[in-house]
């Protein structure tokens, strides 16, 4: 597939983070929409995995018109601690990336708010 120019930046960006660039992603292997990512940057994980809460490793998820996917709060045993989100902006429609968004997950949560930390 061909990068676009939007995709490209958001991974330079990252990369580039002195607090994120040496972080890497993982997601489930079933659940997502077609996307691109730099397959250095990403690891395809278990629910039990996805769910272990890591220093080096972001659960990503794709988040669209349609919603985030997959459905962030339907992941049975997600919610167990303090954790970083990643959510890909992307249209489903016209296939554009806008940017990437690290959230975070506070302790006592027991589904999704959208505590932002850092936007690629």
């Amino acid at each position: 597939m061909h990068k676009n120019s939007v995709t490209i930046n958001w991974i330079t960006k990252f990369k580039s983070n002195a607090l994120f660039g040496q972080k890497r992603f993982k997601r489930l292997e079933k659940g997502y929409p077609p996307f691109e990512i730099d397959e250095d940057l990403i690891d395809f994980v278990d629910h039990e995995e996805f769910n272990r809460i890591e220093e080096h490793r972001i659960p990503l998820f794709i988040g669209s018109q349609f919603g985030i996917t997959p459905r962030i709060n339907d992941i049975p045993e997600f919610f167990n601690g303090k954790k970083q989100v990643a959510i890909l902006a992307k249209s489903l429609l016209s296939g554009t990336v806008s940017g990437l968004t690290i959230y975070q997950i506070e302790a006592d949560e027991k589904q999704f708010h959208f505590h932002q930390i850092i936007v690629f």
